[in-house]
């Protein structure tokens, strides 16, 4: 469960850049953080804000980096293998009153810094740092 925003060619580039040095790998994974940053924020501000008795551990969002994509999930993991937990619609409620919503507000954001995270990209290559 993860609000996701599509970036065609993600697994592409990363690819390419798993060829840069170590430095410049987990300086990409650090730039990929930063441009998810206002989503992770904003979920976790809608998430106090307007799911009832959600407690502070469940609010709490994370940023996660795969080969593929970019995502938002909550920070706390529980729950697994329990058919019958506390809050069976917690999941649904996560995504359906933060993450989405978070996602869709800062779609423009996103993209923007996202172009300019490439931009730096390019220029590093093209400076030869990377």
């Amino acid at each position: 469960m993860a609000a996701v925003a599509h970036v065609s060619g993600l697994r592409e580039l990363q690819r390419a850049l798993a060829k840069a040095d170590k430095q410049t790998r987990l300086g990409i994974r650090a730039g990929l953080r930063q441009v998810a940053e206002p989503v992770q924020r904003e979920a976790e501000q809608l998430a106090a804000g307007n799911i009832r008795r959600i407690g502070p551990r469940w609010s709490k969002m994370r940023v996660g980096i795969t080969r593929d994509l970019v995502y938002v999930a909550p920070r706390q993991r529980g729950g697994r293998g329990r058919s019958s937990g506390r809050r069976p619609n917690l999941a649904g409620l996560l995504m359906d009153r933060a993450m989405q919503p978070s996602l869709d507000m800062h779609a423009s954001e996103i993209e923007g810094r996202f172009e300019g995270f490439l931009d730096h990209i390019a220029d590093d290559f093209n400076h030869g740092s990377i």
